[in-house]
């Protein structure tokens, strides 16, 4: 089939869709690439596997010193279980991580919250120290299905059909000093007055896009990743 790309934000939401999406792929895929950092391949593929259980796996995360553990396994746990179920069911995907190591995300967080906390209080915007927190293009492979926050040339994309939050959407390729004033603004007006990273994007999406918001929301509801 090629390389596969889901395109998807860093959103409960967002990932029970790319799993469903996944799910429906897994015939034709050999391995899945996924976000998170290299330091947490082994834990990831024990829990898929079945060898360990999601409580394991939390534990053991927040143990590696993952920033925002918490928020990640809120995030990820749709994605990961969906994995697991279809290594019961006999599908025998690969499991690859291509994020940095656990330190420099480390260094990278610490940076990111000084820049949005100058941003936001000076109003200024350091273009060139936001460019050194981007990350390139995330890999491809023939078989393997990639999850990312954008898309990538030379394979199959399969993207989440509604906004991507702005905290999602920042790259090196739309980085400017209205970009990142976005990005700061929605941290401090959405994500930090929120419960989760999911009813941040929805108050967003409400007051940005509100038919979405409206479609969206009953969704979220129905799932129960919102109250």
């Amino acid at each position: 089939m090629g390389a596969y790309v889901l395109v998807a934000p860093r959103l409960r939401l967002a990932r029970l869709w790319a799993a469903e999406e996944l799910a429906l792929a897994a015939d034709e895929l050999e391995g899945v690439l996924l976000p998170y950092s290299r330091d947490l391949e082994t834990p990831v593929r024990r829990f898929v596997r079945g060898v360990s259980g999601w409580e394991d796996l939390v534990a053991e995360v927040r143990g590696l010193g993952l920033p925002y553990a918490d928020v990640w396994s809120w995030t990820e746990e749709p994605m990961l279980r969906r994995l697991r179920s279809l290594s019961f069911r006999g599908f025998r995907l690969g499991i690859e991580c291509y994020g940095p190591p656990l330190a420099d995300e480390a260094r990278a967080t610490e940076e990111l919250l000084r820049l949005l906390l100058r941003t936001r209080v000076t109003g200024k915007v350091d273009v060139a120290a936001w460019a050194k927190l981007l990350g390139g293009q995330p890999p491809i492979r023939d078989g393997y299905a990639t999850l990312s926050l954008r898309s990538v040339g030379g394979a199959r994309v399969v993207e989440w059909r509604y906004p991507m939050p702005p905290s999602d959407s920042l790259s090196l390729e739309n980085l400017s000093e209205e970009s990142v004033k976005s990005y700061v603004n929605y941290i401090f007006d959405f994500l930090m007055k929120a419960r989760n990273p999911d009813e941040a994007y929805l108050m967003w999406l409400n007051h940005n896009f509100p038919s979405a918001a409206e479609e969206l929301g009953k969704l979220a509801k129905t799932l129960g990743v919102v109250g």
